[in-house]
Protein backbone atom coordinates (compact mmCIF):
# COMPACT_ATOMS: atom_id res chain seq x y z
CA UNK A 1 0.00 0.00 0.00
CA UNK A 2 1.35 3.19 -0.99
CA UNK A 3 1.55 6.16 2.15
CA UNK A 4 0.40 9.88 1.95
CA UNK A 5 4.50 10.44 2.89
CA UNK A 6 5.24 8.35 -0.75
CA UNK A 7 3.08 10.58 -2.61
CA UNK A 8 4.46 13.37 -0.64
CA UNK A 9 7.97 12.37 -1.76
CA UNK A 10 6.53 11.98 -5.37
CA UNK A 11 5.02 15.78 -5.92
CA UNK A 12 8.46 16.86 -3.75
CA UNK A 13 10.49 15.95 -6.71
CA UNK A 14 8.32 17.84 -9.52
CA UNK A 15 10.35 20.12 -10.53
CA UNK A 16 9.24 23.50 -10.01
CA UNK A 17 6.68 22.81 -7.56
CA UNK A 18 7.87 23.06 -4.21
CA UNK A 19 6.84 23.17 -0.68
CA UNK A 20 5.13 26.48 -0.93
CA UNK A 21 3.54 24.92 -4.56
CA UNK A 22 2.51 21.74 -2.65
CA UNK A 23 0.39 23.93 0.31
CA UNK A 24 -1.48 25.96 -2.35
CA UNK A 25 -2.45 22.97 -3.78
CA UNK A 26 -3.53 21.81 -0.07
CA UNK A 27 -5.32 24.56 0.86
CA UNK A 28 -7.83 23.74 -1.89
CA UNK A 29 -8.63 20.45 0.31
CA UNK A 30 -7.14 18.42 -2.72
CA UNK A 31 -6.00 14.56 -1.46
CA UNK A 32 -2.16 13.68 -2.64
CA UNK A 33 -3.63 10.15 -3.81
CA UNK A 34 -6.55 11.78 -5.49
CA UNK A 35 -4.32 14.58 -6.82
CA UNK A 36 -1.56 11.70 -8.19
CA UNK A 37 -4.32 10.10 -10.52
CA UNK A 38 -6.41 13.05 -11.84
CA UNK A 39 -7.08 13.46 -15.24
CA UNK A 40 -5.42 15.76 -17.13
CA UNK A 41 -8.07 17.74 -17.97
CA UNK A 42 -9.03 18.22 -14.35
CA UNK A 43 -4.96 18.45 -13.48
CA UNK A 44 -4.26 21.54 -15.97
CA UNK A 45 -7.04 23.47 -14.11
CA UNK A 46 -5.67 23.47 -10.50
CA UNK A 47 -2.53 23.28 -10.97
CA UNK A 48 -3.14 26.47 -13.13
CA UNK A 49 -5.29 27.79 -10.48
CA UNK A 50 -2.68 27.19 -7.77
CA UNK A 51 0.90 27.99 -9.16
CA UNK A 52 -0.57 29.96 -12.61
CA UNK A 53 2.02 27.39 -14.31
CA UNK A 54 1.19 25.25 -16.78
CA UNK A 55 4.45 23.10 -17.21
CA UNK A 56 4.22 22.26 -13.70
CA UNK A 57 1.07 20.36 -14.45
CA UNK A 58 2.95 19.00 -17.53
CA UNK A 59 5.69 17.89 -15.43
CA UNK A 60 3.67 15.68 -12.51
CA UNK A 61 2.68 14.21 -16.21
CA UNK A 62 5.78 12.99 -17.39
CA UNK A 63 7.02 12.28 -13.91
CA UNK A 64 4.13 9.94 -12.35
CA UNK A 65 4.61 7.75 -16.09
CA UNK A 66 7.94 6.52 -15.25
CA UNK A 67 7.76 7.07 -11.11
CA UNK A 68 8.23 4.15 -9.07
CA UNK A 69 7.58 4.54 -5.71
CA UNK A 70 8.67 1.07 -4.68
CA UNK A 71 12.34 1.75 -6.51
CA UNK A 72 12.22 5.13 -5.07
CA UNK A 73 11.97 3.90 -1.51
CA UNK A 74 14.55 1.02 -2.32
CA UNK A 75 17.32 3.91 -3.65
CA UNK A 76 16.35 5.98 -0.38
CA UNK A 77 17.20 3.37 1.64
CA UNK A 78 20.30 1.93 -0.28
CA UNK A 79 21.72 5.85 0.41
CA UNK A 80 19.92 5.07 4.77
CA UNK A 81 18.39 8.40 3.89
CA UNK A 82 14.49 8.86 4.37
CA UNK A 83 12.27 11.36 3.16
CA UNK A 84 10.02 13.19 6.03
CA UNK A 85 7.18 15.21 4.84
CA UNK A 86 4.09 16.78 7.10
CA UNK A 87 2.59 13.54 6.53
CA UNK A 88 4.82 11.72 9.04
CA UNK A 89 4.53 11.13 12.63
CA UNK A 90 8.80 12.03 12.81
CA UNK A 91 8.26 15.70 10.88
CA UNK A 92 9.26 18.08 13.63
CA UNK A 93 6.15 19.77 15.27
CA UNK A 94 8.54 23.27 15.44
CA UNK A 95 8.58 23.86 11.91
CA UNK A 96 4.79 23.19 10.81
CA UNK A 97 4.03 26.88 11.31
CA UNK A 98 7.29 28.55 10.82
CA UNK A 99 7.12 31.10 8.34
CA UNK A 100 7.34 29.35 4.95
CA UNK A 101 7.26 25.82 6.13
CA UNK A 102 9.31 23.42 4.37
CA UNK A 103 6.87 20.80 3.16
CA UNK A 104 9.33 17.67 3.74
CA UNK A 105 12.97 16.93 4.55
CA UNK A 106 15.54 14.38 4.03
CA UNK A 107 17.09 12.84 6.87
CA UNK A 108 20.42 10.57 7.39
CA UNK A 109 20.37 9.79 10.72
CA UNK A 110 17.64 10.90 13.32
CA UNK A 111 15.61 13.83 13.57
CA UNK A 112 15.80 15.20 16.97
CA UNK A 113 13.78 14.45 20.40
CA UNK A 114 11.17 17.18 20.63
CA UNK A 115 11.09 16.27 24.19
CA UNK A 116 14.85 17.18 25.03
CA UNK A 117 15.27 21.00 24.68
CA UNK A 118 17.65 22.28 21.84
CA UNK A 119 19.72 25.18 21.51
CA UNK A 120 21.18 26.40 17.65
CA UNK A 121 24.66 27.30 18.36
CA UNK A 122 25.49 29.84 15.15
CA UNK A 123 27.90 32.01 13.91
CA UNK A 124 31.43 33.40 11.65
CA UNK A 125 33.00 30.89 9.62
CA UNK A 126 35.82 33.03 9.91
CA UNK A 127 36.06 32.99 13.42
CA UNK A 128 39.03 34.44 15.90
CA UNK A 129 40.59 32.13 18.56
CA UNK A 130 38.37 33.61 21.32
CA UNK A 131 35.37 32.07 18.99
CA UNK A 132 36.62 28.40 18.55
CA UNK A 133 37.14 28.57 22.34
CA UNK A 134 33.93 29.98 23.25
CA UNK A 135 32.20 27.90 20.35
CA UNK A 136 33.59 24.82 21.94
CA UNK A 137 32.60 25.43 25.79
CA UNK A 138 29.06 26.42 24.94
CA UNK A 139 29.05 22.91 22.58
CA UNK A 140 30.73 20.96 24.78
CA UNK A 141 28.22 21.86 27.86
CA UNK A 142 25.02 22.06 26.59
CA UNK A 143 25.56 18.57 25.17
CA UNK A 144 26.77 17.30 29.02
CA UNK A 145 23.65 19.28 30.00
CA UNK A 146 21.72 16.75 27.76
CA UNK A 147 20.54 19.30 25.46
CA UNK A 148 20.69 18.76 21.72
CA UNK A 149 22.85 21.19 19.31
CA UNK A 150 21.22 22.56 16.23
CA UNK A 151 23.57 24.18 13.78
CA UNK A 152 24.73 24.55 10.01
CA UNK A 153 27.62 22.32 10.01
CA UNK A 154 29.53 25.13 8.29
CA UNK A 155 33.44 25.95 8.67
CA UNK A 156 34.13 28.20 12.02
CA UNK A 157 31.85 28.08 15.02
CA UNK A 158 29.10 25.71 13.51
CA UNK A 159 31.29 23.18 12.95
CA UNK A 160 33.65 23.07 16.29
CA UNK A 161 30.41 23.51 18.55
CA UNK A 162 28.74 20.50 16.46
CA UNK A 163 31.92 18.66 17.12
CA UNK A 164 32.30 19.58 20.77
CA UNK A 165 29.12 18.30 21.73
CA UNK A 166 29.66 15.29 19.77
CA UNK A 167 32.93 14.57 21.62
CA UNK A 168 31.07 15.18 25.15
CA UNK A 169 29.04 12.28 23.94
CA UNK A 170 25.90 14.58 22.86
CA UNK A 171 23.74 14.85 20.34
CA UNK A 172 23.87 17.32 17.34
CA UNK A 173 21.87 17.82 14.22
CA UNK A 174 23.57 19.36 10.58
CA UNK A 175 21.27 21.72 8.57
CA UNK A 176 22.90 21.59 5.35
CA UNK A 177 22.73 23.54 2.53
CA UNK A 178 22.85 20.82 -0.07
CA UNK A 179 21.66 16.92 0.30
CA UNK A 180 22.56 15.08 3.00
CA UNK A 181 24.95 13.08 0.78
CA UNK A 182 27.24 15.44 0.27
CA UNK A 183 30.12 16.69 3.01
CA UNK A 184 30.33 20.41 2.99
CA UNK A 185 32.68 21.74 3.98
CA UNK A 186 35.04 18.81 3.56
CA UNK A 187 37.21 20.05 6.17
CA UNK A 188 34.20 19.17 8.75
CA UNK A 189 34.38 15.55 7.03
CA UNK A 190 35.20 14.09 10.80
CA UNK A 191 31.88 15.79 11.98
CA UNK A 192 29.48 14.67 8.90
CA UNK A 193 30.86 11.08 9.66
CA UNK A 194 30.09 10.74 13.48
CA UNK A 195 26.92 12.96 13.46
CA UNK A 196 24.54 10.31 12.28
CA UNK A 197 25.49 8.03 14.90
CA UNK A 198 24.96 11.15 17.79
CA UNK A 199 22.25 12.74 15.88
CA UNK A 200 21.52 13.10 12.48
CA UNK A 201 22.06 15.65 9.23
CA UNK A 202 19.15 17.10 7.57
CA UNK A 203 18.16 18.87 4.28
CA UNK A 204 15.23 19.76 2.62
CA UNK A 205 17.60 19.65 -0.67
CA UNK A 206 16.93 16.30 -2.90
CA UNK A 207 20.45 14.21 -2.84
CA UNK A 208 23.12 14.97 -4.64
CA UNK A 209 22.31 18.51 -4.64
CA UNK A 210 25.31 20.29 -4.81
CA UNK A 211 25.92 23.52 -2.49
CA UNK A 212 25.06 26.84 -3.87
CA UNK A 213 25.38 30.04 -2.06
CA UNK A 214 21.38 30.91 -2.76
CA UNK A 215 20.49 27.55 -1.02
CA UNK A 216 21.77 28.68 2.54
CA UNK A 217 20.16 31.57 4.19
CA UNK A 218 16.73 29.61 3.19
CA UNK A 219 17.99 26.49 5.83
CA UNK A 220 18.51 28.97 8.28
CA UNK A 221 15.22 29.30 8.81
CA UNK A 222 15.42 25.51 9.62
CA UNK A 223 18.01 26.13 11.94
CA UNK A 224 16.49 28.69 14.13
CA UNK A 225 12.95 26.80 13.41
CA UNK A 226 13.83 23.19 15.50
CA UNK A 227 15.49 25.13 18.21
CA UNK A 228 14.32 26.64 21.19
CA UNK A 229 17.33 29.11 22.01
CA UNK A 230 19.29 30.66 19.06
CA UNK A 231 22.65 31.27 20.34
CA UNK A 232 25.46 33.65 18.82
CA UNK A 233 29.01 32.81 19.92
CA UNK A 234 30.80 35.25 17.31
CA UNK A 235 29.36 37.46 14.10
CA UNK A 236 29.79 40.14 12.28
CA UNK A 237 27.25 42.88 12.18
CA UNK A 238 25.83 41.69 8.30
CA UNK A 239 27.07 38.31 7.83
CA UNK A 240 24.52 35.20 7.24
CA UNK A 241 24.53 34.84 10.68
CA UNK A 242 22.34 37.78 10.93
CA UNK A 243 19.75 36.43 8.78
CA UNK A 244 19.45 33.26 11.70
CA UNK A 245 18.75 35.29 13.59
CA UNK A 246 16.39 37.69 11.32
CA UNK A 247 14.18 34.12 11.12
CA UNK A 248 14.33 33.47 14.47
CA UNK A 249 12.89 36.41 15.81
CA UNK A 250 10.27 36.06 12.93
CA UNK A 251 9.22 32.91 14.72
CA UNK A 252 9.33 33.93 17.83
CA UNK A 253 12.32 32.20 19.15
CA UNK A 254 15.01 33.74 22.13
CA UNK A 255 18.16 35.33 20.83
CA UNK A 256 21.33 35.04 22.99
CA UNK A 257 24.77 36.68 22.29
CA UNK A 258 28.31 35.91 23.27
CA UNK A 259 29.74 39.49 23.92
CA UNK A 260 33.11 40.51 22.78
CA UNK A 261 35.80 43.19 22.76
CA UNK A 262 33.80 46.40 21.21
CA UNK A 263 37.38 46.86 19.17
CA UNK A 264 37.00 43.23 17.49
CA UNK A 265 35.19 43.51 14.17
CA UNK A 266 34.10 39.65 14.71
CA UNK A 267 31.95 40.70 17.75
CA UNK A 268 30.15 43.54 16.19
CA UNK A 269 27.37 41.20 15.44
CA UNK A 270 26.91 40.22 19.17
CA UNK A 271 27.21 43.47 20.74
CA UNK A 272 24.79 45.04 18.36
CA UNK A 273 22.71 42.25 19.28
CA UNK A 274 23.00 42.89 22.83
CA UNK A 275 22.73 46.49 22.45
CA UNK A 276 19.09 45.29 20.45
CA UNK A 277 18.12 43.50 23.56
CA UNK A 278 19.54 40.07 23.16
CA UNK A 279 20.20 38.07 26.31
CA UNK A 280 23.74 38.28 27.26
CA UNK A 281 25.09 34.65 27.32
CA UNK A 282 28.51 34.80 29.69
CA UNK A 283 28.08 31.16 30.28
CA UNK A 284 26.64 27.76 29.59
CA UNK A 285 24.32 28.43 33.03
CA UNK A 286 22.99 31.62 31.25
CA UNK A 287 21.50 29.38 28.19
CA UNK A 288 20.54 26.90 30.91
CA UNK A 289 18.49 29.13 32.74
CA UNK A 290 16.30 30.44 29.97
CA UNK A 291 15.65 27.32 28.73
CA UNK A 292 14.24 26.32 32.14
CA UNK A 293 12.11 29.07 31.98
CA UNK A 294 10.24 28.11 28.83
CA UNK A 295 6.83 26.17 29.21
CA UNK A 296 8.13 23.91 27.15
CA UNK A 297 10.91 22.57 29.74
CA UNK A 298 8.90 23.74 33.26
CA UNK A 299 9.12 19.50 33.45
CA UNK A 300 12.06 18.58 35.57
CA UNK A 301 10.95 14.88 36.00
CA UNK A 302 11.54 14.07 32.74
CA UNK A 303 15.13 14.00 32.42
CA UNK A 304 15.70 15.86 29.35
CA UNK A 305 17.69 18.34 31.29
CA UNK A 306 19.49 16.57 34.57
CA UNK A 307 20.59 19.03 37.81
CA UNK A 308 23.35 16.66 37.56
CA UNK A 309 23.95 17.93 33.78
CA UNK A 310 23.45 21.64 34.62
CA UNK A 311 26.84 21.11 36.77
CA UNK A 312 28.36 19.37 34.60
CA UNK A 313 28.15 22.05 31.87
CA UNK A 314 28.11 24.77 34.38
CA UNK A 315 31.58 27.19 34.82
CA UNK A 316 32.82 24.72 37.13
CA UNK A 317 33.81 22.60 34.01
CA UNK A 318 36.17 25.48 33.21
CA UNK A 319 36.91 25.99 36.76
CA UNK A 320 38.03 22.23 37.28
CA UNK A 321 40.43 22.49 33.72
CA UNK A 322 41.81 25.56 35.43
CA UNK A 323 42.75 24.25 39.28
CA UNK A 324 44.03 20.71 37.33
CA UNK A 325 46.98 22.59 36.95
CA UNK A 326 47.26 24.28 40.40
CA UNK A 327 47.99 27.49 41.33
CA UNK A 328 51.88 27.18 40.86
CA UNK A 329 51.89 24.90 37.84
CA UNK A 330 49.41 27.29 36.12
CA UNK A 331 51.53 30.47 36.66
CA UNK A 332 54.76 28.13 35.64
CA UNK A 333 52.36 26.87 32.56
CA UNK A 334 51.75 30.96 31.68
CA UNK A 335 55.78 31.53 32.05
CA UNK A 336 55.86 29.06 29.34
CA UNK A 337 53.47 30.02 27.01
CA UNK A 338 55.25 33.28 27.19
CA UNK A 339 58.03 31.82 26.15
CA UNK A 340 57.58 31.25 23.34
CA UNK A 341 55.79 33.81 22.40
CA UNK A 342 58.16 36.32 20.30
CA UNK A 343 57.77 39.35 19.13
CA UNK A 344 56.61 37.82 15.84
CA UNK A 345 52.92 37.33 15.77
CA UNK A 346 52.03 34.23 16.36
CA UNK A 347 48.81 31.81 16.66
CA UNK A 348 47.07 29.41 19.29
CA UNK A 349 47.81 26.25 17.32
CA UNK A 350 51.08 27.55 16.47
CA UNK A 351 51.96 27.60 20.87
CA UNK A 352 50.62 24.52 20.77
CA UNK A 353 53.06 23.13 18.60
CA UNK A 354 56.24 24.99 19.66
CA UNK A 355 54.90 23.37 23.94
CA UNK A 356 54.71 20.20 22.53
CA UNK A 357 58.57 20.55 20.86
CA UNK A 358 59.25 21.18 24.47
CA UNK A 359 57.68 18.28 25.63
CA UNK A 360 54.20 19.90 27.48
CA UNK A 361 50.90 18.60 26.12
CA UNK A 362 48.11 21.32 26.85
CA UNK A 363 44.24 20.62 25.47
CA UNK A 364 43.27 23.95 23.56
CA UNK A 365 40.55 24.49 26.41
CA UNK A 366 43.08 25.01 28.95
CA UNK A 367 45.83 26.82 26.49
CA UNK A 368 43.09 29.13 25.70
CA UNK A 369 42.21 29.90 29.43
CA UNK A 370 45.64 30.53 30.02
CA UNK A 371 46.10 32.72 27.34
CA UNK A 372 42.70 34.78 28.62
CA UNK A 373 44.34 35.11 31.58
CA UNK A 374 47.46 35.96 30.40
CA UNK A 375 45.42 38.70 28.56
CA UNK A 376 43.70 40.24 31.29
CA UNK A 377 47.23 40.20 33.39
CA UNK A 378 48.61 42.56 30.32
CA UNK A 379 51.45 40.08 29.64
CA UNK A 380 50.49 39.15 26.28
CA UNK A 381 48.48 41.21 23.52
CA UNK A 382 45.49 39.27 21.06
CA UNK A 383 44.24 40.46 18.19
CA UNK A 384 43.38 37.56 16.03
CA UNK A 385 47.41 36.56 16.90
CA UNK A 386 48.87 36.82 19.74
CA UNK A 387 51.72 38.75 20.58
CA UNK A 388 54.28 39.12 23.88
CA UNK A 389 53.63 42.33 25.85
CA UNK A 390 57.33 44.03 25.68
CA UNK A 391 58.49 46.28 28.70
CA UNK A 392 58.58 49.82 26.55
CA UNK A 393 55.26 48.51 25.65
CA UNK A 394 53.81 48.49 29.43
CA UNK A 395 55.87 51.74 29.97
CA UNK A 396 53.98 53.59 27.02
Amino acid sequence: MITQNQYAHFFYNVDGLGSRGIYKILERGVNLEDLFGMEEKQLFALIKECTGKNRIAEEIIKVRKTWNFEEQKKNLDKEEIKFVSVYSDEFPEKLKNIPDPPFGLYVRGALPNPKIPCVSIVGARMCSDYGRFMARKFGRGLALAGVQVISGMARGVDGISQKAAIEADGKSFGILGCGVDICYPDENRDVYEKICLKGGLISEYHPKTEPRPNLFPMRNRIISGLADIVLVVEARQKSGTQITVDQALEQGKEVLAVPGRVTDRLSDGCNFLISQGAGVALGVRDVLDRLWKTDSYERKDNGSVTEKGRKEAGEDVIESERSSFGKDSQLSLEYEIEDVIDIIPISASTITEKLHAKGIDIPIPKLMSCLMEMTYKGRVIQDGVYYRKKLENICK
